[in-house]
């Protein structure tokens, strides 16, 4: 009789190992469709709130870096992306005595890679740790509940509301972003380094196309989903008071991490190839 029940017994903890990630998936699934059906909802609805939850995450609290909005926070990195790159360029490139082809690099790095993807980790440490935050605190507060007890639907109202507010102001964000990296470059190499600006601007103007332009910001929007769908959904269901939200911001800035590195090779390759041609001129 000892043989069946340890069979009983692994069986069992076989399903219970099968099912906890199956239906965590499926808890997963569920809350991205409703956020999702319910977005028209929240277009019609919800526009006050999706203005306030816009402002909050376009400049927070009208501070630079602490406490401040993400348009501050991009185009900070913006610049520092941009001398990072075109020091690295002028320092590889130089060696070659081709320190001028330095456009190459920004017309086709910075758009195609460092761009997207360090936009995407920008929001998602200034404003997705908050949307984490505010949606744990209101969780644990019972004010979600009280949301849904009013007649209002938590789901458009919490999260609809940040998807939209996401996307309405880290877009414009990050294309002023691009041009802070575009004119950081050109003064890196142009102003302090002295090259040639006419060569640097051929080459810049050859690999830099309005397609790749098109692509780049799909790409960071692609980012900015994902990361929003990660932290409201860590944060709608936070729980075991604060201690549990700051592991709910934890839980969230690990899976964004992994999620934005995933989906920057994954689009990458699908927008562009594997192997992407580069027509080079004199």
């Amino acid at each position: 009789m000892s043989a069946p029940s340890g069979f009983g017994r692994a069986g069992a903890a076989v399903a219970d190992t099968v099912k906890k990630p199956v239906s965590g998936f499926g808890h997963w699934i569920l809350f991205i469709g409703q956020v999702f059906y319910y977005l028209p909802l929240t277009v019609r609805r919800y526009s006050r709130q999706t203005l306030a939850a816009t402002l909050n995450m376009a400049w927070g609290r009208g501070s630079l870096i602490v406490d401040g909005g993400t348009i501050s926070v991009l185009l900070l990195l913006g610049i520092a992306t941009g001398a990072s790159l075109g020091i690295e360029s002028l320092a590889v490139l130089n060696i070659l005595g081709f320190g001028s082809l330095s456009g190459i690099i920004g017309g086709i790095g910075a758009v195609r890679i460092l761009g997207p993807i360090v936009a995407g980790i920008a929001f998602m440490s200034q404003a997705g740790t908050r949307m984490t935050a505010e949606i744990g605190a209101m969780r644990i507060a019972e004010e979600i509940d009280a949301v849904e007890a009013i007649g209002l639907r938590p789901i458009p109202f919490v999260v609809g509301t940040r998807l939209i507010g996401a996307l309405t102001c880290v877009i414009p964000g990050y294309l002023l972003t691009v041009m802070a990296v575009f004119y950081t470059i050109q003064t890196v190499v142009v102003v302090f380094n002295g090259e040639h600006g006419g060569t640097y601007f051929h080459y810049f103007a050859m690999f830099l196309t309005p397609i790749d332009l098109l692509y780049s910001t799909i790409k960071l929007t692609i980012y900015c989903i994902a990361v929003t769908l990660i932290h409201c959904y860590y944060g709608y269901f936070a729980s075991g008071g604060p201690v549990g939200v700051g592991m709910a911001s934890g839980r969230a800035v690990r899976a964004s991490l992994v999620t934005i590195v995933v989906l920057d090779f994954t689009t990458t390759v699908l927008l562009w190839g594997l192997q992407p041609e580069f027509i080079f001129k004199g």
